[in-house]
C-alpha cells in the first residue's frame, strides 16, 4: 500500500459488495452532485472510497458528466478494520436532536444504533432510511472504515427478548445512586461487547427503571449531578465507553 498522504481527497462510501483493482463503479446521485458541483472534480482527479469490507481505496474519476460520475479503483491505501462492538440505544426525540445522536454515535465508533420506544417517548416514528444516510455521511467524514447500522424502531421489551447475556448494558439513569460511568466501566473487561442506553426527554418511568435494573446484564451508571438532555447524555456516555473499547 502507498504511504502517500491522501487525507485531503474527497472520501466516499460505495454500496458495493467487493472492491478490486481496475474495477469501475458508478456513484450515487448525491455523490455525483457533490463531486461535480461542490468539489468541481474533473476526469483524472482522485477520491478515496470504501465499502465497509475491503479497506479504503484510492480511485480515479474516469467520467464526470451532467448526469453521472464513474470512478475506477486503483490502489488499496488502508486495510479493513472493525469498529468496537458497541451499540447505542436511544429513545427518539425531536428531529434535529435525534439526527445529531445518530451522527455523533457514528463518529464515536458505535457499530449499531437502535431507536427504542419508552413509556415517555414523544416521537413514535423514525425515518430509518434518512438516519442510515446520516450514519453513512458521518462514516465518510470521520475516517472510519465501516458504517454504523441503524435498526428499525422497536420497544425495549422486544430488544431484551433476544439480548445476549455476554453484552453488558450501560444504563444511564438520572437521579440515581448508581456509580459514575467511568468507575463502572473500569470493572468490566476491556473491549467486551457493550451497549449504551439513554432515555427520552421525560426520562425513564419508574417501572422501566425497575425492569431494566432487574436485567442481569444491566449496569446502571450516573453521568454526574446535572440533568442532561438526551442527546448530551448519549454523547457523554459514548465518549467514556470509547476509552475502554479501543
Amino acid at each position: 500500500m502507498s504511504s502517500e498522504n491522501h487525507n485531503r481527497l474527497p472520501r466516499l462510501h460505495v454500496d458495493r459488495e467487493n472492491i478490486s483493482r481496475g474495477e469501475i463503479c458508478g456513484l450515487s446521485e448525491g455523490q455525483h452532485h457533490y463531486l461535480r458541483n461542490v468539489m468541481r472534480l474533473k476526469p483524472g482527479d482522485r477520491v478515496r472510497a470504501f465499502n465497509g469490507r475491503n479497506g479504503e481505496w484510492l480511485a480515479e474519476v474516469t467520467e464526470i458528466s451532467k448526469k453521472n460520475t464513474i470512478i475506477s479503483f486503483a490502489e488499496k491505501i488502508r486495510e479493513q478494520s472493525a469498529s468496537p462492538d458497541v451499540w447505542a440505544l436511544a429513545s427518539p426525540v425531536k428531529k434535529e436532536a435525534f439526527d445529531m445522536m445518530v451522527e455523533k454515535s457514528a463518529e464515536l465508533g458505535a457499530s449499531h444504533f437502535f431507536p427504542v420506544l419508552c413509556d415517555h417517548t414523544v416521537v413514535p416514528r423514525v425515518n430509518r432510511e434518512r438516519l442510515q444516510a446520516i450514519s453513512t455521511e458521518a462514516a465518510e467524514q470521520c475516517e472510519r472504515l465501516d458504517v454504523m447500522e441503524v435498526s428499525a424502531l422497536l420497544d425495549i421489551e422486544s430488544l431484551f427478548e433476544t439480548w445476549s447475556s455476554g453484552r453488558k448494558l450501560i444504563f444511564c439513569v438520572e437521579r440515581s445512586e448508581a456509580p459514575p460511568i467511568a468507575q463502572a466501566l473500569q470493572k468490566l473487561p476491556r473491549r467486551s461487547p457493550l451497549a449504551v442506553l439513554v432515555g427520552p426527554e421525560g426520562g425513564f418511568s419508574e417501572n422501566e427503571i425497575r425492569r431494566i435494573k432487574d436485567q442481569p446484564f444491566a449496569v446502571p451508571v450516573s453521568l454526574g449531578p446535572r440533568i442532561l438532555k438526551a442527546e448530551t447524555a448519549l454523547i457523554a456516555a459514548l465518549a467514556c465507553v470509547q476509552q475502554f473499547s479501543e
